[in-house]
């Protein structure tokens, strides 16, 4: 998808609009209502962020292993530019509990972003995260997942090659189009993004 380079980066406040439509998403592997909980998830971390976050990262965390997604949840809040899902407890045990690759984490991204090269980094290492899901505070959904072919070491050395050119003063531009390097070829390890 070509987004416009003037909004790419610029932070969008969140409208009732965009929390209304929010898309149901076909999770690949997933059931209807798995699905249906995940966008109910969505709109909830567009709700939270405007609410109560100045439209900042917000993050839900749930395991996919409890057939009522809504059981058990993780809130994490953020800033403009990050959240850190395991500062928040509910989150960290959800992640760090699960005994198998069974855990979601949708958050929210001020931009109109895809999955930034940060995401990626916190996909990869957190083992037991399935689904990591990026909801635009415009209502766009982006999310990746682990497939039954996964390879750790090939998707950590494909990041790595993704990013070798980036330093601490890289531009957002750049880190953007290293992480949209990364999603182009995700497939070729195992990983499915749409």
């Amino acid at each position: 998808m070509e987004l416009h380079s003037k909004n790419r980066f610029k932070k969008v406040d969140i409208t009732d609009v965009a929390i209304s439509k929010v898309p149901f998403v076909q999770y690949k592997g997933l059931n209807e209502a798995q699905n249906r909980d995940l966008q109910k998830l969505a709109q909830l971390v567009l709700l939270k962020s405007q609410m109560g976050n100045n439209s900042n990262e917000y993050a839900v965390t749930v395991s996919l292993n409890n057939e009522n997604l809504f059981e058990q949840i993780g809130f994490a809040k953020g800033d403009e530019h990050e959240v850190k899902v395991h500062a928040a407890t509910n989150s960290h045990h959800i992640i760090v509990s699960a005994r198998d690759v069974s855990v979601a984490v949708i958050h929210n991204h001020p931009s109109v972003q895809t999955l930034s090269i940060e995401d990626i980094g916190f996909f990869l290492y957190e083992t037991t995260v399935k689904i990591l899901s990026v909801v635009t505070n415009q209502g766009a959904v982006h999310y990746i997942m682990k497939d039954k072919d996964y390879d750790y070491s090939a998707a950590e050395k494909l990041r790595r090659d993704c990013t070798e050119d980036l330093t601490k003063d890289s531009s957002e531009k750049e880190c953007y189009e290293a992480a949209l390097d990364f999603l182009t070829h995700c497939s070729e390890v195992g990983l499915y993004y749409r």
